[in-house]
């Protein structure tokens, strides 16, 4: 089964992270069109055989093959209005067959047969675009294009296009994806005759490459099915939407761990992660163990310009997409000020993002003074992910949390005067049942005392090595919240939260594997949506 590169990655964008109900998908691939799934659709025999003129279609079919072999098929001049779709297919397979099996190509020579590069940032021709070389002139090739991307036509053209845009498809990398030659052949004849047809194309055609499409994820374990939902699997999509990105992630002279631990609205193919600290230079919240293994160290500037400069080199053409830089590890923002003013400057000079993000604890925005904190937004800091986990200070006492609610809420008020946006976690469960009282009423009176613009709740999933689940076991007047013991602590909470209009969300495994959440969410907190939630939660 062959999908075609730009459409493979337009629906793994669609289900990247996502949960979706099986129908919405199909529905939304549907009407977008995956059009290179519509030539397995098993009723184009018939639609042919029922047109009422063949003669223009039979014409459209011959040039558009043309076009798939790089030369004119000749018509044989007893082919009728009765011509049915088998009669054409003995006729021009066997032509399609020898003349795709003679193809030779060793470079991109004139005749060669080439695709679109899928990192191509050429501005006439989408990604994934095949054709023809017709000329071939010094660094460049006039390409004669039979399949572009785009909407499902007859879309037969020539333009100039880069070496460097462009890749070799031989025959060999054709018959990866059709198996044998006769398939190959089938699978030009039958795009071909449904691109003549264009106009009497049904619905039924559509819907049919829409449910291939779901078959085609699913097999390849991009999506795997949970009930009557479709569940995104990151793991294998992010590799696919960004492959130097995934490479070089897993380079450990480059970086610490693959993961290089970050929110999960980081981990997008859009999104660089880089490395300015290694590990967490508090390392003692006892439900973390994260950073157990590692010891903080802080980069030089010096190290940190050696680090940005391989990134960029190991990503290559990737680098362009670039929209963001989040800037690891466990808390960035500790970093004394002129050096993160520095290390910020030099990476933006590079990446030219539209926002940086970086994780940052109570004391690191207490040291700063408002002044430096504003210095760093100048210069491109707009988002700080902050771990508040509680707004308890019983709670936060029992976690190891080295900061009070008052603290909290001080910094808080540093972060609004500098005008840098705030995504703050919440630990629904933490402290087990003993303290679950005191955790909604410390945590409610927090969250309406500060003003944050996201707020993320990550039911606690302590390890079984962490100091949190030793204390938990070995404490005779507490224990672990149950999962629905914390879904109605989130419904108090939700219940008492005043409608503040932050953003709030709440995710399962597909998005976030660091929380043990059993129910998602993802709104604006309004009057209406706060209903609609309790009403969720109840039912």
């Amino acid at each position: 089964m062959f999908v075609r590169h730009d459409e493979l990655l337009w629906m793994l964008r669609q289900i990247y992270g996502q949960r979706i109900k099986r129908d919405k998908l199909v529905r939304k691939f549907k009407n977008h069109g995956i059009s290179s799934l519509l030539p397995y659709f098993p009723g184009i025999e018939s639609i042919f055989n029922n047109l009422d003129e063949k003669a223009p279609v039979v014409q459209n079919v011959f040039l558009a093959l043309g076009a798939r072999i790089n030369c004119k098929i000749d018509d044989p001049g007893d082919l009728s209005n009765e011509t049915s779709y088998l009669e054409l297919e003995n006729h021009l397979l066997p032509l399609l067959i020898q003349s795709i099996s003679l193809e030779q190509s060793s470079g991109l020579a004139k005749g060669a047969r080439v695709r679109v590069s899928p990192v191509s940032h050429s501005s006439s021709v989408k990604p994934g675009s095949e054709g023809f070389i017709t000329e071939k002139s010094a660094g460049a090739a006039k390409v004669r294009f039979y399949s572009t991307a785009g909407r499902y036509g007859m879309d037969i053209f020539s333009t100039e296009v880069p070496d460097e845009d462009l890749q070799l498809l031989t025959v060999a990398s054709l018959l990866d994806r059709h198996q044998d030659l006769r398939g190959l052949a089938q699978y030009f004849y039958n795009d071909s005759m449904l691109r003549s047809m264009k106009t009497g194309i049904d619905s039924s055609v559509y819907s049919f490459a829409a449910e291939l499409a779901v078959k085609f994820l699913t097999d390849k374990r991009f999506i795997k099915i949970d009930d009557d939902e479709l569940v995104g699997e990151p793991d294998q999509i992010f590799p696919v939407l960004a492959p130097k990105l995934a490479e070089t992630y897993r380079d450990l002279s480059l970086f610490s761990s693959p993961t290089l631990s970050s929110p999960p609205s980081e981990r997008k193919a859009h999104v660089l992660r880089l490395e300015l600290t290694t590990g967490c230079d508090y390392n003692r919240c006892t439900f973390c163990s994260e950073y157990s293994d590692m010891t903080a160290v802080t980069k030089s500037f010096a190290e940190f310009k050696e680090h940005v400069d391989r990134v960029a080199d190991s990503i290559g053409p990737e680098k362009s997409r670039i929209q963001r830089l989040f800037i690891g590890s466990g808390n960035s923002l500790g970093v004394a000020t002129d050096s993160l003013l520095k290390s910020l400057n030099y990476a933006s000079g590079i990446f030219q993002p539209q926002k940086i993000s970086l994780y940052g604890r109570t004391a690191s925005i207490l040291e700063k003074s408002v002044e430096e904190l504003k210095r760093l937004k100048k210069a491109g800091l707009s988002l700080i992910y902050w771990g508040l986990e509680s707004g308890s200070d019983e709670v936060l006492d029992y976690i190891c949390k080295d900061c009070t609610r008052d603290e909290m809420i001080e910094a808080a008020k540093k972060l609004v005067e500098a005008e840098i946006e705030v995504s703050a976690m919440l630990m629904p469960g933490v402290g087990g049942l003993k303290f679950s009282q005191q955790h909604i009423a410390g945590t409610l009176e927090l969250l309406h005392s500060i003003q944050i613009n996201y707020l993320t709740l990550l039911s606690i999933n302590p390890s079984e090595d962490s100091l949190y689940e030793r204390h938990m076991q070995s404490e005779i007047d507490n224990r672990h919240l149950t999962p629905d013991e914390v879904n109605i602590q989130i419904y108090k909470l939700l219940e008492g939260l005043k409608p503040l209009g932050l953003q709030i969300g709440m995710f399962t495994e597909e998005i976030d594997r660091a929380s043990s959440n059993t129910k998602r969410f993802n709104c604006q907190f309004t009057d209406v949506n706060k209903k609609h939630l309790l009403q969720e939660f109840w039912n």
